[in-house]
């Protein structure tokens, strides 16, 4: 009995745990709008300069916001950026997309390689004036397959050595599943 009662309480730490982390709306510390930067030219990578290096995207830091807002102080928002550079201090953003631990998604891959535009797999973010609370897309694995079996599709057409290397790749679970 008390083992039956310990397994139903653990449960239902770890499902509140888990709700949690995937449910939490995020409120990020400074209201960044997505949509004045695009309207503006700038690509994604711009400002989330890793997701063309390396595995994740990160969020930018306090020092590439100021490269061009030193001067401006017209908004409470660039104020807050100045206040953190002033105190040496990194934006605190909050991560919103999350992957399962045991998921892979190597950014780089699929934003420089595959030229996957962000908003496939996040939504509009350039319509936005201001962080979204939570993902604005919601990603299941079928999306994945679907993609990689497209991208598949788009490889066939190459010479025999190439398809087989892509199509381990594209189609192999040990490349996202870790």
């Amino acid at each position: 009995m008390k083992r039956l009662l310990l397994v139903l309480v653990g449960l239902a730490l770890a499902w509140s745990c888990w709700s949690v982390w995937v449910n939490a709306d995020v409120q990020q510390p400074v209201a960044f709008p997505h949509k004045t930067h695009v309207d503006l030219n700038l690509p994604c990578t711009g400002c989330h300069q890793r997701a063309e290096k390396g595995a994740v995207a990160g969020r930018p830091p306090t020092a590439l916001c100021l490269a061009c807002h030193a001067g401006d102080s017209k908004s409470a928002e660039i104020k807050k950026l100045k206040d953190y550079a002033e105190n040496g201090k990194e934006i605190p953003w909050q991560r919103v997309w999350r992957l399962p631990p045991h998921v892979f998604f190597p950014h780089r891959a699929h934003v420089v390689v595959a030229k996957i535009k962000c908003q496939t797999c996040h939504g509009p973010m350039e319509t936005l004036r201001k962080p979204p609370a939570t993902p604005l897309k919601t990603l299941a694995m079928n999306d994945c397959i679907a993609c990689h079996e497209s991208s598949e599709k788009t490889v066939a057409a190459k010479t025999t050595e190439v398809r087989m290397m892509a199509r381990t790749l594209l189609t192999d679970c040990a490349t996202c599943h870790r």
